[in-house]
């Protein structure tokens, strides 16, 4: 059985002359050494395992046993630790601090992964979780590991619901949490009986009323908005959207534009896809005759604005609402992502399947369905689900009968 105790070796101080404090691994007749951050100025000042003979004596010996005993809880986690030597203990024992050094906190496990997201370019992503952190700290202050459980998550989405969150506003915070602790558990940081979400449940916010009707868009696609260079990107760049398959702007914004069609991999969810998924779609002769007028000798869309990325995005909302309220569309509420969901939605009714209105959005297809793992969706039915869309929007009253019939199909189903 492998034993754990502090020493120091007497006959080997450092070039300053001080005698650093080590947690000896015992296992299998060998034996091996974890560094602490702690040293003595003196022989003298260790007897029987303890310091002594110093005026912060209290305080050192009480951070080392905390130091002893952190190693000691990771200890009784390892299975079969009989057969490890000492050497391959120390490995195991110390993996999880060479992984998230100086964490003490949830939080600072937090500030970490906010730090990682920031150096792999994620500034967005990075963004959200820090204001996730600010709402955690508000309610919560400076949690430790050992605290991170059911209880402390129980009555933080309480704090959530009394000071006034909507339930998206919950699912966000509370998934963002939730990924961190299941992060902090993998690496073993955080140990638990039970896991700290085991009484919450996320909450799933009905899906906001966004997509327009056929005659909104045909009234944004008809309006003569010429006197105005905001209506006219609002137009222009909502139309784009829609007519390339509901693509997000961040995608926009960097779509090589220079052929006939555009291939991506949606950024918003790359990083939590195991495999990026490309998507390719052939640019339709609507949203070729908008791109004239914006794309640069590079391809690329310019805008003729100076704006970061998250300001133009939202200056382009603004110019969206300016937009619904000159048309009177949909009560003075247009946003860019409304055509994302106006696409979807146009492309349900008139019996887009699933699969292919997923590609289009860049969506990984959420079935169980077995014939899903061999058929996948081709660009070519990308392409001629954008056309029927578009053939949708032109003569409505041609899919009326096909829309009416399916919907009485469905009922019987149901």
């Amino acid at each position: 059985m492998a034993a754990l105790s502090l020493t120091i070796f007497s006959s080997k101080p450092t070039a300053k002359g001080e005698f650093p404090i080590f947690i000896c691994i015992y296992s299998k007749r060998s034996r091996d050494y974890i560094k602490t951050e702690y040293q003595l100025d003196d022989i003298c000042q260790w007897y029987n395992g303890k310091v002594v003979a110093r005026p912060d004596a209290t305080m050192l010996n009480k951070r080392l046993l905390y130091e002893l005993k952190k190693y000691k809880e990771r200890l009784q986690y390892i299975e079969d630790q009989e057969y490890y030597s000492a050497k391959q203990l120390k490995a195991i024992l110390t993996q999880q601090d060479k992984i998230a050094p100086d964490v003490r906190t949830f939080n600072d496990f937090m500030r970490q992964r906010i730090k990682e997201k920031i150096e792999e370019g994620k500034s967005s992503h990075a963004k959200m979780l820090e204001d996730t952190l600010k709402v955690f700290e508000a309610a919560e202050g400076d949690v430790p590991m050992i605290l991170m459980n059911h209880i402390t998550i129980e009555h933080f989405d309480r704090w959530l619901k009394l000071h006034g969150h909507t339930d998206g506003g919950r699912q966000i915070r509370l998934s963002h949490i939730k990924a961190r602790v299941n992060e902090a558990i993998k690496i073993g940081i955080l140990r638990c009986d039970k896991h700290p979400f085991a009484y919450t449940k996320i909450p799933t916010p009905e899906p906001r009323e966004l997509d327009i009707t056929v005659e909104s868009i045909r009234k944004i696609i008809n309006a003569d908005v010429s006197h105005s260079r905001q209506l006219t990107l609002a137009k222009d760049v909502f139309l784009l959207s829609f007519y390339l398959g509901g693509i997000n702007f961040a995608d926009l914004a960097e779509v090589d534009f220079s052929g006939n069609e555009i291939t991506y991999v949606r950024k918003k969810s790359s990083e939590h896809k195991r495999k990026n998924r490309q998507i390719i779609i052939s640019i339709s002769p609507e949203a070729s005759a908008i791109l004239k007028k914006y794309v640069g000798e590079e391809g690329f869309i310019e805008l003729g604005y100076k704006y970061t990325m998250g300001n133009l995005q939202r200056y382009i909302n603004k110019c969206m609402k300016l937009l619904a309220k000159e048309l009177n569309i949909n009560g003075g509420s247009l946003t860019y992502y409304s055509a994302r969901k106006t696409f979807a939605q146009f492309a349900a009714e008139i019996g887009i399947p699933y699969p292919i209105i997923e590609y289009c959005l860049g969506h990984s297809i959420k079935t169980s369905i077995t014939i899903n793992s061999y058929v996948r969706v081709k660009p070519y039915q990308a392409d001629a689900a954008i056309k029927r869309v578009v053939e949708y929007v032109n003569n409505p009253e041609v899919f009326r009968p096909y829309i009416e019939m399916r919907s009485q199909i469905q009922m019987m189903l149901m």
